[in-house]
């Protein structure tokens, strides 16, 4: 193991910026000799001398040969004496192939003495010397390989100082694998085969060498294939739902630069920043996990892509790199003319065209003014990406490439956002046995599709699947009503309301297949509340919140008797902060036949509200990433934040649990003092209790003076 600790010249003092003027005024005899006074261990560390009195290196005398060079190459010499600096610009600063990067300033002398020598050294602009955030550029450094072949003598003596022997770094490749393993190409903004060119006396072409977008120029008509599928039977499919019009009897198969399909994609998804009660939400939010591992496999393949970086450069690990290959097509959709997306048109003069000429390849072209103008960037992209999204964000569009990388894509030309869905749907969730409920979220637009209806896993799979999903939320979530108070697998003597109840309860209100809040369109332009399911789980727990609240400040002659029942407060003696007219087994609000009674009218009631738009459902948002896999605790709870920052939301949910609490909730088993009261709790058993315990809500909130309340308690009446 090599000792980086080697190099450790303090960049704390401003010793080590004072070398770069005393190495460019070519003056270093002077403090050689003794004649200027100066720090010796700055002195040595940068100059490469272990003591006083040792000659010189070759490199500084010839280095005046080259004045256009010499700062910079002082400025290397500098920052080559302290490791960690080193690090820093490899792992923080410096942009791989760019020959340059920015340089960040913290509030530490190490950090402002840097700054500096960026400036006196000419790679950042004398501009730049009071910044925070200071640009810099190497490039001049590598255009004459005579300076490169200086540089490999100046890092040879850094590699002998941590400890490599001269046979280990003799030829030109072990050189550049030992400076690539201890971050020293990578602080210079080099790939190994530039840093390996230029110290093998190769100056290096900067306008070649650094990826500039008008490169791809060579795509600008791209040769495609065209592919014919439609069958003759299709023909009898109703195209005239809204956004389902006839697609095209073909699609494109093509192959392009990853930088330049990046650079023309949107990707249409749900944001965690942007308003999402948009019909067009497509995609799934960005993981940056995942984006990093395709990242990491591309450069590497696997296994090596699995290993950290430092067991990357080892050189036992090398036979672990293999081709990053990702060889399945993007799917993506070429937006037609005059096309809108969540508000915004695409401009005519971006529209991508296609020439399809008889007899003759088609071939896709792209306006020149994207190649040419390098702060291309229009609201709405000429593509938008259906699949495969990941894998574009692993690319950046201006990043340089050792070579070339192509994706291949499946292109269809102007099609409907529901096409789009059940692509999605047919590519994700029906080859592959991954969890369907999750494609609901990934393209909410899905909920809303009349051949998903009645197909096997399709809706019912999603509102099956969600319903379970969040009951168990309910069930283990701290904060709901519902915690530990579900019956999850049928035990006797368990709570008295089961999870199959409770399933079923959810399938046929917030889930049902007409007017369902979690399910159904809002109105015939499809839009609908696209909630994620954390989002949906909150929703129920923040109702059952206020209906427990209600109930325990409630002092209705039905909650007093069901809190005076010496009985069944003996049986919860150890939940003593529930209220037995809310948690008893002689209240309906624990039995199915009050929370389906609830949770009906509660789905139609929000629904309404949905409806008339008075409130924006889809405004309820949240910064940073969603977990799309599951319903975790931390995203119920910012969900439920998000509902209860809305005052009129819950001024609405609270009028509504007002009422349910006026209902008497009893069951027939509770102790009545009247026979008669006994004989009225009887008409809630059985399957018509539904219907009058809805009835029963309703009645109560008609009462409201609430305006928005009454506005809706009436539209329910009228059905």
């Amino acid at each position: 193991m090599k000792d980086t600790g080697k190099l450790k010249t303090s960049w704390t003092k401003y010793y080590t910026v004072q070398m770069i003027e005393i190495i460019c005024n070519e003056t270093i005899e002077n403090y050689l000799s003794g004649q200027e006074k100066f720090e010796k261990s700055v002195l040595l560390s940068v100059l490469g001398l272990r003591q006083l009195g040792d000659p010189l290196p070759d490199y500084w005398i010839k280095l005046y040969q080259y004045p256009k060079q010499v700062r910079l190459f002082s400025l290397i010499a500098a920052l080559t004496t302290n490791y960690a600096v080193i690090k820093k610009f490899a792992e923080k600063y410096a942009e791989k192939g760019e020959m340059s990067g920015t340089f960040q300033v913290d509030n530490g002398k190490e950090g402002t003495n840097i700054r500096s020598a960026l400036v006196i050294a000419g790679a950042s602009l004398e501009n730049y010397r009071k910044e925070n955030i200071v640009p810099f550029n190497f490039s001049p450094l590598f255009e004459n390989g005579e300076v490169g072949l200086l540089a490999r003598e100046l890092y040879t003596n850094r590699l002998l100082r941590i400890g490599f022997s001269p046979s280990e770094i003799e030829d030109i490749s072990s050189l550049a694998n030992a400076c690539f393993q201890y971050d020293f190409v990578q602080a210079l903004g080099l790939t190994k085969p530039q840093f390996e060119k230029w110290v093998g006396g190769t100056g290096l072409n900067v306008e070649e060498e650094i990826f500039q977008f008008s490169q791809l120029k060579i795509y600008k008509e791209i040769p495609m294939l065209k592919v014919h599928q439609w069958m003759n039977d299709w023909d009898d499919i109703d195209f005239k739902s809204p956004l389902r019009s006839k697609p095209k009897p073909f699609f494109y198969m093509f192959n392009i630069d990853a930088r330049l399909l990046k650079k023309l994609s949107d990707v249409h998804r749900r944001k965690p920043d942007g308003n999402r009660g948009d019909d067009i939400l497509v995609q799934r939010d960005k993981n940056d996990q995942r984006v990093g591992e395709i990242r990491k496999y591309i450069e590497g393949g696997f296994p090596w892509s699995t290993i950290s970086k430092q067991e990357q450069k080892l050189t036992e690990n090398i036979d672990l790199k293999m081709p990053g290959l990702l060889p399945t097509a993007i799917i993506a959709n070429i937006i037609g003319p005059g096309q809108n997306r969540n508000g915004r048109t695409l401009d005519e003069k971006d529209q991508l065209s296609i020439k399809d000429g008889n007899g003759i390849m088609p071939r896709l072209v792209i306006p020149d003014h994207i190649f040419d103008n390098t702060e291309w960037n229009p609201s709405l992209k000429p593509i938008e990406i259906i699949d495969g999204q990941h894998r574009l964000w692993a690319f950046n569009e201006n990043q340089s490439l050792s070579g070339n990388y192509e994706f291949p894509v499946i292109a269809f030309f102007d099609l409907d956002r529901a096409w789009q869905a059940y692509l999605f749907y047919t590519i994700n969730i029906k080859p592959v046995k991954i969890n369907t409920s999750l494609g609901f979220d990934l393209y909410p637009l899905l909920r809303t599709q009349t051949w998903l209806e009645n197909s096997k896993d399709g809706l019912l799979a999603y509102r099956e699947t969600r319903a379970q999903e969040i009951v168990e939320a309910l069930w283990l979530f701290e904060g709901s009503p519902w915690y530990q108070r579900i019956n999850m697998i049928g035990e006797a003597g368990g709570p008295t309301m089961s999870q199959a109840a409770f399933i079923r309860t959810l399938v046929n209100s917030f889930f049902k297949r007409t007017a369902g809040l979690y399910s159904d369109k809002l109105n015939e332009n499809y839009k609908i509340i696209d909630w994620n399911r954390a989002q949906q789980a909150a929703f129920i727990i923040l109702l059952w919140r206020y209906i427990a609240k209600e109930i325990r400040s409630c002092d209705k002659p039905w909650a007093i008797a069901l809190r005076n029942d010496e009985k069944q407060a003996a049986l919860f003696e150890d939940q003593k902060n529930d209220d037995l007219a809310f948690v008893g087994k002689n209240t309906f609000l624990s039995r199915d036949q009050g929370v389906r009674g609830v949770m009906l009218f509660a789905n139609d009631f929000f629904y309404t509200a949905a409806k008339y738009g008075d409130i924006d459902f889809n405004s309820f948002i949240w910064e940073g990433d969603l977990d799309e896999q599951s319903i975790s605790n931390e995203n119920i709870s910012k969900a439920l934040q998000l509902f209860e920052s809305n005052r009129k939301l819950k001024k609405l949910i609270g009028d509504l649990t007002n009422s349910i609490a006026e209902v008497d909730w009893r069951t027939s088993s509770a102790n009545f003092q009247m026979e008669a009261e006994k004989e009225y709790q009887m008409r809630y058993k059985g399957s018509s209790g539904y219907g009058e315990f809805w009835r029963e809500i309703l009645k109560n909130l008609q009462k409201s003076k609430d305006q928005l309340v009454t506005k809706y308690a009436n539209q329910l009446a009228n059905q």
